[in-house]
This record gives C-alpha cells, sequence and structure tokens, in this order.
C-alpha cells in the first residue's frame, strides 16, 4: 500500500506566496509605464512605494432561484449557449449602483525593485552596484618604494646608507676570516683603504706601520650596486560619483502639470544614476529672465511672470562645473525643462555648445507641451529651442512610442518633447541607452 505524505503547511504557505508576488511582478511589468509616474511615488522619495493591485476574486458558489423556478439543474428546454436566468441588477441606467464594484489592495514594492523591472522589460542587464564608470583623478605624484637607479635628485639616502653598512660589515669579516688577524688591526686597515679591499689587504701584510684604532667604528662603503632612488608613481584617485545639474523654466507659460511631468522625470533619471554611482548630487536652477539656484521645494513651486532666457541658466550651469563639479572629477548630466519658448536662442545655442566643450556626459532637454496631442504636434512648426538646436547641431529625429526623440550625432545631446504623463516611460527609455550614460569617459 502506498503511503502519501502531505506538503508541510509551511512549504506551501512559501510556495503560494512565490506565486503571489510572480503574479505582483506581472501586474507591475505589464503597468510600468503608469507605475513609474504615479504621484505617489515621485513625492514620496522613499525606499518602499504602496501601488494599488486588484484583488484576486475567490469563486462563490451557492444554490440561486429565478422567477421560473430552479435553474442550471437537469435537462430543460434551452438550447446550448442560451441564457436561461439573469439575476436584475440595482440601479438606473447612468445612475450609481449599489452593488460593490472592484477591490482593490495596495501592496508595498521597492522601488529598487521597480528599477529592476525596468532593467528586465528595457533588455538592459541587471547592474551591478557602482560598476558602471569610474574616473580617475589625477592628484600629482607619490613616493612608492625604491629603484637602483633614478636622478640624484631622488636619491633615499637612508636606503643608500643602509646598503653601504651592509657592505663594511661583509668585507670586515671577509678580512678577520682571510687574514686572522684581530679586529682592531683588520678595522684599522678597512678604514686607512677607505673600504677598497684589495688595498687593505696589502696593508695587514705590514701591519706595523698601521696606526691602529681603539674601538670598530662601522662606516658605510658604497659601490655603484649600494644606491638607492625614490621610486615614484602618479598619485590617482579613483572616484564613481555624478551631478545632476537640473535646470527648469518657471515663466508663466509652466503650468503645475508641466512641473509634475518634469518631477517625475528627474525623480527616474536620478534613482537610475544611484544604481550605478556611489554618490549623486543633484542642483537645481530656476530661471526666467534671470537663473538663481535655489532648493529641491522652490524649484518645483516657483511660478513666475514675464519673459524666458534660457541662456541664463546654461550660464549658471557652467558656473557650477567650472567652481564645484569639474568633468575632470564629476560625471555630469545636465537637463533642462521647459515649454520650448525662448527670447534669445542665439545665446542659448552658444551656452549649450560651452557646455559641451567642459566635455559633460549628457545634455538632455526636455520639452513639455502638455495637452498637445501627437497629431497635433505634426501639424505644429517645431518650437523656438528645438528649432534651434537642431540647427545648431547634427541631430537624428525619430518617432518612439509616440514621442518625438531629438539625439544629436556629435554630441551627447538628448531632446524629448512630453505632453502627457505616459511619455515618461518613453523617455526613460532614451535616456537608459548605453551610449547615453556613458557618454564621454
Amino acid at each position: 500500500m502506498s503511503i502519501f505524505v502531505p506538503e508541510p503547511t509551511s512549504e506551501r504557505g512559501r510556495g503560494d506566496a512565490k506565486r503571489h508576488r510572480d503574479k505582483q511582478k506581472e501586474v507591475l511589468k505589464e503597468n510600468l509605464p503608469k507605475v513609474i509616474a504615479e504621484e505617489s511615488i515621485i513625492t514620496g522619495g522613499q525606499g518602499k512605494v504602496k501601488i494599488p493591485i486588484r484583488r484576486l476574486s475567490i469563486p462563490d458558489f451557492r444554490p440561486g432561484k429565478s422567477d421560473g423556478g430552479d435553474v442550471g439543474v437537469g435537462q430543460g428546454d434551452g438550447a446550448e449557449g442560451e441564457i436561461l436566468g439573469k439575476r436584475p441588477g440595482k440601479g438606473k441606467p447612468g445612475q450609481a449602483g449599489e452593488e460593490p464594484g472592484e477591490d482593490y489592495i495596495d501592496t508595498e514594492i521597492e522601488i529598487a525593485e521597480i528599477l529592476e523591472l525596468m532593467f528586465e522589460d528595457l533588455g538592459l542587464p541587471s547592474l551591478e552596484e557602482k560598476q558602471v564608470k569610474e574616473l580617475v583623478v589625477e592628484l600629482g605624484w607619490k613616493i612608492r618604494g625604491t629603484s637602483k637607479s633614478g636622478p640624484w635628485p631622488l636619491l633615499n639616502t637612508k636606503r643608500t646608507v643602509q646598503e653601504g653598512m651592509k657592505r663594511f660589515w661583509f668585507l670586515f669579516e671577509a678580512l678577520k676570516s682571510e687574514t686572522g688577524i684581530g679586529e682592531l688591526i683588520c678595522f684599522s686597515a678597512l678604514k686607512k683603504a677607505d673600504g677598497i679591499f684589495s688595498e687593505a689587504l696589502l696593508l695587514l701584510q705590514n701591519a706595523v706601520l698601521l696606526p691602529i684604532e681603539t674601538e670598530v667604528v662601522p662606516f658605510p662603503i658604497l659601490h655603484t650596486d649600494d644606491l638607492r632612488f625614490h621610486n615614484i608613481q602618479p598619485d590617482v584617485q579613483y572616484q564613481s560619483q555624478a551631478v545632476v545639474i537640473a535646470m527648469m523654466d518657471v515663466s508663466g507659460s509652466m503650468s503645475q502639470e508641466k512641473k509634475y511631468l518634469a518631477r517625475s522625470m528627474l525623480f527616474w533619471l536620478v534613482r537610475f544614476l544611484e544604481k550605478i554611482y556611489e554618490k549623486v548630487v543633484i542642483r537645481f536652477i530656476i530661471h526666467h529672465t534671470n537663473a538663481k539656484n535655489v532648493e529641491e521645494d522652490v524649484f518645483f513651486k516657483t511660478g513666475e511672470s514675464g519673459g524666458t532666457y534660457c541662456y541664463t541658466a546654461y550660464e549658471l550651469a557652467g558656473s557650477l562645473i567650472d567652481t564645484e563639479y569639474p568633468p575632470a572629477q564629476w560625471n555630469v548630466y545636465a537637463w533642462h525643462f521647459s515649454d520650448g519658448e525662448d527670447f534669445s536662442t542665439d545665446r542659448t545655442v552658444e551656452e549649450l555648445k560651452k557646455l559641451f566643450a567642459r566635455k559633460i556626459n549628457m545634455f538632455g532637454y526636455g520639452e513639455l507641451r502638455v495637452g498637445e496631442t501627437w497629431r497635433l504636434l505634426h501639424s505644429l512648426s517645431d518650437s523656438e529651442l528645438f528649432t534651434a538646436f537642431s540647427k545648431a547641431f547634427a541631430v537624428e529625429k525619430t518617432e518612439v512610442d509616440g514621442v518625438r526623440v531629438m539625439t544629436g550625432t556629435d554630441e551627447p545631446l538628448l531632446g524629448i518633447v512630453i505632453t502627457r504623463k505616459e511619455h515618461i516611460f518613453p523617455a526613460i527609455k532614451q535616456f537608459l541607452k548605453k551610449d547615453r550614460w556613458m557618454t564621454h569617459a
């Protein structure tokens, strides 16, 4: 007789939990474009975020009644596929009903887990933490070890004297062993011969003519092989750090919805960079007719009336790079969010060229045109900035998932037109291409 051993309850529980987690991942992956644009994620800033997941329905079978008696039992008059009975719903069409709707539950998801799902969905490798790019910072020169040759200014006198003392004791012991004469006489001969072994032997043949020393006082005997020089090497430091310089137009034409989209993009760009760099710093610059450095809360809440001069933000960004974040020590990512209006595109282009001359990793331009559909965008001419950039630099223009994209062929330039929050994910896809964040190593 066979014996059946039931699966332990704990094992079944772990299996059920894994299946539930896998189901959650499937739902998340299917809805990534919506999930990453959720305001609860953008404004939360925590390691975990809550995502609404539809509760799984569990079938509940129970006997039912209809006006015509019992249904669903035995053979009746109905044909195959015919609806035999339907329970009338409560309420009228167009009005709120009394029946319960679908249930949703909140589940906590690690932001790191969402990032991994993004990498998987985008076909990117699972990144080792902080592996992507280390900068070699030259700090000067440092002394490490010694060598038997080198310039005289680098002579290591201490090590050279040590080698000379070793040679003295070697020759002193050799004289005593070869001649069988006492210490003081051998020492006197070696000293009189200035450390030359052959001359010391000649002197010992007529020891009576030697002035005898009263004690043995060793002294260094130096040959060319005894010279030691400092060995110098470049002093370098390996750093893995990045700075994101976020610039945004805060003139009257920039609505709160546009600022929300800018915040969404920045949130995910910074999260990605934190995955691959030891240290990520973000600096905020706002501009209208003038530009200034601000804190994060001011960056997203400020609104000003008046015109727009984008070059002022680029000038300030260049100053920050020069004084605090030199590209020799920092990976620099500059992002500018605007609705495309600019009163001085020529000066803006000139300042952007200066940023590229500083060898920054990437310049991203996010154009926020909320409410304008892709079909409408096709019928409109490009914005002032989009047009200026495409004329000043060699670029390729494409459409990806309904998002207009401008990519520099000679410079690390990425321009994206965003009209609604569903465009955040396609926009991030463009940034995550390896040739973007590995540019200008």
